[in-house]
């Protein structure tokens, strides 16, 4: 730290050097005061304030989302979701360009680049590509780049398409869930089928339910140990929970092993039928019986057969993960414990509340009617 300078006209010349903590880059700030101590206390307080990154209002996009994605980012996320978020900002880095500076990215600015990848862009696509957006730009108002997040209170469309078999339902109604339980109870077996009937059961994940194994299940208890799953685009191996969660164990109905169990002794005549010989507790219980791999089947092929089996009973598909929100949303209308229902699937109260638990007519009416009883009974009444 350079000593304050003595003027001829008596004043004090200071020069404050400090690194960007976002761009790496050092930057000297040269002032002049009346008094060295006035000189000093600036110098001091402007590299503190270079070091708590309050200094740094000219970094670009491009320079921030590099700084965020490895400080914020790539040490707690897969690789899988690192990509993902880079794919959703590609499409930010392209409209606004990297040199844009991050304090220049306005309220308005912001929602025409949303308006404009919606012209082109499926609505799931773009409330990714905003969640990823506005995540960043939370984390730049945390660290004092900016002072406001030009991201709040944004909306956002995109296209939905209108033929029936592309479009998905987000949540399974009570009447569809059980329709759809009867049509894939029917359906010829499987490995898919199977799948299906633990995921309706469960919510479990795709990838917790390709990781299962043979040997966490516990047919006396009717326990399932979920404690890892299947990494189907990177690794091809078994892996940790999502977001590196504690394990979990759940308690399901005995029907649910009654299917397992019948499961179980077709898929070992099918692998004898394949000559394939690994089986062990410790195998897949859904490996692929067409291919001596001893892996999972794929996520497309389970999203396939559940598709076929919507269209045959006249209902939107929905995706394997659609088990999930479906089971949080039929325990939310038991009136389970929502930390129940968060613990069975693995998330937090605030989580299920925000993503998963949709208010279906089903939910609504039963809430209505214990309104109205809640009313009569006790406002109303004698």
């Amino acid at each position: 730290m350079s000593k304050p300078k003595k003027l001829k006209n008596g004043r004090w010349r200071v020069v404050a050097r400090y690194k960007n903590i976002i761009t790496g880059t050092w930057t000297s700030k040269t002032k002049t005061f009346d008094s060295s101590a006035e000189a000093r206390a600036w110098q001091a307080e402007t590299i503190a304030n270079a070091n708590l990154g309050k200094t740094t209002k000219s970094v670009t996009l491009g320079q921030y989302f590099s700084h965020w994605l490895e400080l914020y980012k790539k040490p707690f996320v897969e690789e899988k979701t690192i990509k993902r978020i880079t794919v959703d900002m590609n499409h930010a880095l392209r409209f606004f360009t990297p040199n844009r500076h991050l304090d220049a990215i306005t309220k308005g600015n912001y929602q025409l680049w949303l308006n404009t990848e919606a012209k082109t862009l499926s609505h799931e696509t773009v409330r990714t590509m905003h969640h990823t957006f506005n995540a960043m730009m939370e984390a730049a108002v945390d660290e004092g780049i900016i002072i406001r997040n030009p991201c709040k209170g944004a909306r956002f469309a995109g296209r939905v398409g209108d033929d029936p078999s592309v479009n998905k339902q987000k949540v399974l109604t009570l009447d569809e869930f059980k329709r759809l339980l009867v049509q894939i109870e029917s359906s010829p077996n499987s490995v898919s089928k199977y799948v299906c009937l633990l995921q309706a059961f469960t919510g479990m994940r795709i990838g917790e339910a390709l990781g299962l194994q043979w040997s966490k299940l516990d047919a006396e208890s009717h326990t399932i140990t979920v404690d890892g799953q299947y990494d189907y685009s990177l690794t091809k191996s078994r892996i940790h929970l999502k977001d590196h969660t504690a394990p979990r164990q759940i308690v399901v109905e005995p029907i649910l092993f009654d299917y397992l169990n019948e499961y179980r002794k077709w898929h070992q005549r099918q692998l004898r039928h394949e000559h394939i010989v690994y089986f062990n507790v410790n195998s897949y219980c859904f490996a692929d019986v067409t291919a001596n791999s001893a892996l999972p089947i794929t996520p497309t092929a389970v999203n396939k057969f559940l598709a076929n089996q919507c269209k045959k009973i006249g209902i939107t598909r929905i995706s394997s993960h659609g088990w999930r929100r479906t089971q949080a949303t039929l325990m939310t209308y038991a009136q389970i414990d929502p930390k129940f229902i968060a613990s069975f699937l693995g998330h937090t109260v605030d989580t299920l509340q925000k993503y998963y638990v949709f208010e279906t007519d089903d939910l609504r009416k039963k809430s209505q009617q214990m309104r109205t009883n809640f009313m009569e009974s006790k406002v109303l009444g004698d």
